[in-house]
């Protein structure tokens, strides 16, 4: 049954609806105050500074004095509080903005309970390496403030149930010292490799009254800035130009700059002037889809490469695939494998509790440096190589000849995979993500989430990086709809269509990001990739039934959701938002995403449900 408003939508320029947006929650005047009054004053007077657009947050006890202070203070403007109606939901606001803005990200969480719920959407910013500011409320520390829940819903050091996955963390004494604190913690998170950090602010400090004036921090200092990023040595780039003008089929693997729009123009250059081959790693997008040496997709592009240079893979173990048969080979010294670049900051990131980042990989050369500068590095030296040897560029473009040829075979594959389940029922997922390019390829669309494991490749055509914000990366579910919501603001201020693909349990875990969306004008596109199942541990329970000679029909018990199956559309137009489905037919697909399309357009927050087949 579908659910959709009759008649056209009236469309809203994307400035008139940021404009609208602005008028959302705008506090009673209050009296124009010259400097800080209290201690949470001077914080938010800080958090302007820095120009965080948002501020998201639910709602605690813990925080009441900033939340007063950024509201009334400073006129819920720069950062403008967003309501999340769950924490960890808050958490994936806040990597989704960041991902989707490439600004620094700004989250306040309740106490110890708030700080709980949301520690998993912190791991996840910390997996995806996103410079996250994560403020919390603390203490009192206090004693005659303290009451009963105080006492429930505080600790001596707060910070240590997100040491183990935040970059720093800090619960300062005073108010001049949460003020350092949080400029020093802005420029841990925004130094390589990025991450989050947590700052507990204690609730006496924030109401602590200041007598006397204050010195907020003037920011645009250069020692409160993050430092330049690093570069490798002269003989390292020696060393893997080497490599790569040698290697008989060089291949480039393109990781974590997919946030980043500019990495789109030096990884195309580079695998142009080697002639190399190309491909994603597993949930990122770094080039065009398109031209001929994007081999993403390819079933036998690792296998032939000779020389690989991961460009900021966050496990090279796992991009080269080396976690089945070939697991063991990189411990003998004279085996015979591929060569192997890692250009990354992997080496540098903090690993004292966790093993993100996976097994030791089968690297001969580490090129420990910012990803974009040691590419540019690598360009200015393969440069500088070609003019004194005009061979090189000869070898370069046969090579080019060749894998474009294996890119007209793989393009022949991909389209007849996906010509061949057409008019599956259920749906295939395939059909599912042609039908969704199509209706919104002529958009300024943003892909904020997709379908992981059955994504198919090659049917939606990216422009290159930063068009994708990839997976949650600490694979935390219920990700997905805050994400696409954090990611939908900074869409909306800029002009970009957001559009996103979500798996129905991840949806299930966190609708109540819908109901943000909603309330703070913000235009999204959620397509729900529902199979009624958490399909993943299904599979996993058919699997351990076979090998156990046992009925593997009851792997369903446990892990679908069919009895009763949810009602996504009505649960999400509870929320305000305008919701097609369950569509069962194929051919339904086109029209309810193009009537999805026009509500974003109008401003609203649509949803489609999708019955897919679950491979």
């Amino acid at each position: 049954m579908a659910r959709v408003t009759k008649g056209k939508t009236k469309r809203k320029a994307p400035a008139a609806r940021k404009k609208a947006a602005q008028r959302v929650e705008v506090p009673v005047k209050t009296r124009k105050r010259n400097r800080p009054e209290y201690g949470s004053d001077a914080v938010a007077q800080l958090l302007q500074r820095y120009g965080f657009a948002y501020a998201f947050l639910n709602p605690g006890s813990s925080f009441r004095g900033l939340q007063d202070s950024l509201v009334n203070y400073n006129a819920n403007k720069t950062p403008k509080v967003i309501l999340g109606l769950h924490e960890d939901t808050v958490a994936g606001m806040a990597q989704g903005y960041a991902t989707a803005s490439g600004r620094p990200a700004l989250c306040i969480l309740h106490d110890m309970v708030g700080l709980m719920h949301g520690s998993m959407g912190v791991f996840n910013i910390y997996c995806a390496g996103m410079p996250v500011l994560v403020l919390g409320g603390s203490g009192p520390a206090d004693y005659a403030m303290r009451g009963p829940v105080d006492y429930l819903h505080s600790a001596n050091t707060q910070g240590e149930l997100v040491r183990p996955f935040v970059k720093w963390d800090d619960e300062a004494s005073t108010v001049d010292g949460v003020l350092d604190s949080i400029v020093r913690g802005y420029k841990i998170a925004n130094t390589g490799p990025k991450g989050p950090v947590y700052i507990a602010f204690d609730l006496g400090l924030q109401e602590q009254e200041l007598t006397s004036p204050i010195t907020v921090h003037d920011i645009d200092q250069g020692c409160f800035q993050a430092p330049p990023p690093p570069a490798a040595s002269a003989e390292v780039v020696d060393q893997v130009v080497d490599m790569l003008i040698s290697a008989r089929y060089p291949l480039i693997v393109g990781g974590r700059v997919g946030y980043l729009p500019a990495a789109t123009g030096p990884i195309r250059e580079l695998v142009e002037l080697l002639g190399a081959a190309y491909r994603d790693d597993r949930t990122f997008v770094c080039m065009p889809t398109a031209p001929p040496p994007n081999l993403t997709g390819s079933s036998e592009v690792l296998t032939k490469a000779d020389v690989v240079l991961a460009v900021d893979c966050a496990d090279v173990r796992s991009t080269l695939g080396g976690y089945g048969a070939r697991r063991h080979v990189f411990k003998t010294k004279g085996a015979k494998r591929q060569r192997v670049i890692d250009l990354s900051q992997n080496e540098s990131a903090s690993r004292t509790w966790n093993r993100v980042g996976g097994a030791i990989a089968d690297t001969e050369v580490q090129m420990l440096a910012d990803p974009m500068t040691g590419l540019g590095q690598i360009i200015d030296e393969l440069k500088k190589r070609r003019r004194g040897d005009k061979a090189l560029a000869a070898r370069a473009g046969r090579r080019a000849q060749a894998i474009a040829r294996e890119k007209a075979a793989l393009v022949k594959t991909q389209r007849q995979l996906l010509a061949a389940r057409w008019d599956d029922n259920p749906i295939s997922p395939g059909r599912m993500v042609a039908e969704l390019w199509e209706a919104v390829r002529a958009k300024p669309w943003y892909l904020t989430l997709r379908n992981h494991r059955t994504w198919p490749e090659g049917v939606w055509e990216f422009d290159g990086a930063g068009q994708y914000a990839g997976h949650s990366s600490g694979g935390g579910i219920g990700h997905g709809p805050g994400a696409s919501v954090g990611a939908g603001f900074a869409c909306r201020d800029d002009g970009r269509f957001p559009v996103g693909i979500i798996g129905d349990g991840d949806y299930l875990m966190a609708t109540g990001a819908v109901w943000t969306a909603v309330h703070y004008r913000v235009p999204v596109l959620m397509v729900i990739n529902n199979n009624t199942s958490w399909y993943n541990d299904e599979e996993h329970q058919a699997k351990i039934a076979a090998i156990r000679k046992r009925p593997p029909e009851n792997a369903y018990i446990g892990t679908t959701t069919r009895d009763p199956e949810v009602d996504l559309a009505k649960v999400s137009e509870g929320y305000g938002a305008t919701v097609e489905g369950p569509i069962t037919a194929p051919d339904d697909l086109a029209p309810a995403f193009a009537r999805a399309v026009r509500v974003v357009e109008g401003g609203g927050v649509a949803g489609v449900d999708v019955r897919t087949a679950t491979l």
